[in-house]
């Protein structure tokens, strides 16, 4: 197997698991964090759609360009800023973050669409390239491996803990 569909299809995984572990949820579910400075489905879901799209756009397949999220003014139906990216966030910012679900899923499938897209235009020679001479072993095979899969799977299993934290079952 090739690299690029290889990626793909880890990354189409995480993106169904994800979407799945959110149907059925209540806004409450969504939002329920076990202590003030834990992080809620709402915010989870968001910052790795949020990280996929800047690092796809500012990075790796179209270097410096805009995100979706500031392309198409996602961050105004969100009420956050465009700069922002949760990294940071405080507790408080954590709390406020809740979107409609379907708003939150629209975004993360868009983006989502977008890396599938950027992907199929890419070829295994563009993983080894280096975005930023200064960080000479950030490659973009290293930070699709690291920021995308390994990324989104780490949150992927926060959501499964907090889902199992409110009682509920995460599919198998």
């Amino acid at each position: 197997m090739q690299t690029i569909p290889f990626i793909k299809m880890a990354l189409n995984e995480l993106h169904r698991s994800l979407v799945r572990e959110l149907e059925g949820l209540t806004p409450e579910q969504m939002a329920f964090r076990p202590t003030p400075e834990a992080s809620s489905i709402n915010f989870l879901t968001w910052h790795l759609a949020r990280v996929e799209d800047n690092l796809l756009h500012r990075t790796i397949v179209q270097p410096n360009s805009p995100s979706l999220w500031e392309q198409e003014r996602w961050y105004e139906r969100f009420g956050l800023k465009s700069q922002d990216m949760g990294t940071g966030f405080t507790p408080e910012q954590v709390e406020a973050l809740q979107p409609d679900k379907q708003t939150l899923i629209s975004y993360a499938e868009r983006v989502f669409s977008a890396v599938m897209t950027g992907l199929d235009a890419m070829t295994d020679e563009d993983l080894d390239r280096v975005p930023n001479p200064e960080r000479p072993r950030n490659s973009v095979g290293q930070m699709i491996q690291s920021l995308l899969i390994g990324h989104g799977y780490w949150h992927l299993g926060e959501v499964h803990f907090l889902k199992g934290l409110q009682g509920m079952p995460f599919g198998r």
